[in-house]
């Protein structure tokens, strides 16, 4: 399977247990998932992988608005190409060889959905733009709204109408990359004399962690479960980047911050990527926000 990461996406979380792998849901996965895959579909002895995966540190996959799918490229009709697989214009390239009745499912994409995470507890926004039948699986990859990408069997999403859709409004998120000429310590460092992490470490009674100097060993996991408001992450090092995911469940509506810190330790750069929201009305408030607290960021790391 060739999966397209930008970005290493593996990272170990509270609510996952084994990241770009299988993730738990909340069903069974049927192997006749529709009446068409009951038939001229062969059944190989060695079960296929392409389903059940979960990247979500992978912002080779940006944050999008659901609103503006036509910004979404997908290929519905066909299995991809390698350069289309390479231009995330797809997330699954199917062994043919292996499995030669693999074949697209015909489905206008792409296509929002929403997936449940047992673990979570929560359900979360995602964007189809792959469907596959292999096997007698049908299989699809898709985006997350707040960026990074996964793979379901079909009977683990559910699809929303057009209406539902048109009538969640604009969904934008906060999204930035940046460069910066200073190490993970540094940004660390300078990240936590923001009100940012202040606040972090009050909400999760984790004032000593995230005022703390920055060690490899460093982690944390967030838990909150309040009236209106219920909250789950991890924050730390996995595989050479230190990576902060906060799931927010207020009063029904899922909010998400993300941040990665990826060094190069060839020429000691590193990039900060963070997304937040979304924010349905106060997206440039939001915005302006955010940028400065970047801006503070870069300015405080690089001067160390």
């Amino acid at each position: 399977m060739f999966i397209r990461f930008s970005i290493p996406a593996i990272i170990s979380m509270l609510l996952i247990s084994v990241s770009c792998s299988s993730q738990e849901t909340t069903k069974e996965h049927s192997k006749k998932t529709t009446e068409e895959l009951e038939s001229g579909v062969s059944k190989k002895d060695e079960p296929h992988r392409y389903g059940g995966w979960y990247c979500p540190d992978n912002f080779g996959f940006v944050p999008v608005d659901i609103q503006n799918l036509d910004e979404v490229p997908a290929i519905a009709d066909r299995l991809p190409t390698e350069q289309e697989l390479h231009d995330n214009m797809s997330l699954i390239n199917v062994d043919t060889e292996k499995y030669p009745d693999a074949r697209a499912l015909e489905m206008d994409l792409p296509r929002v959905a929403s997936i449940y995470s047992k673990r979570k507890g929560m359900s979360e926004l995602i964007i189809v733009i792959q469907a596959i039948v292999v096997q007698e699986d049908t299989v699809v990859g898709y985006r997350f709204a707040n960026g990074g990408n996964g793979s379901a069997w079909l009977s683990d999403v559910t699809f929303l109408s057009e209406d539902e859709v048109v009538g969640k409004g604009a969904q934008p998120f906060f999204y930035s990359r940046s460069m910066m000429k200073a190490k993970t310590e540094d940004i660390w460092r300078a990240i936590g004399t923001t009100d940012y992490f202040k606040q972090l470490g009050e909400k999760f009674d984790k004032k000593e962690f995230f005022s703390a100097e920055w060690n490899s060993e460093s982690q944390a996991h967030l838990n909150l479960d309040t009236d209106g408001e219920k909250a789950a992450g991890y924050v730390g090092m996995v595989y050479g980047n230190y990576y902060l995911h906060i799931d927010y469940i207020r009063d029904g509506f899922h909010y998400s911050e993300k941040l990665l810190i990826m060094e190069n330790h060839e020429d000691n750069t590193t990039e900060l990527f963070f997304a937040s929201g979304p924010y349905p009305e106060d997206f440039e408030k939001q915005k302006s926000n955010w940028d400065s607290w970047v801006e503070v960021v870069k300015k405080a790391s690089e001067a160390d």
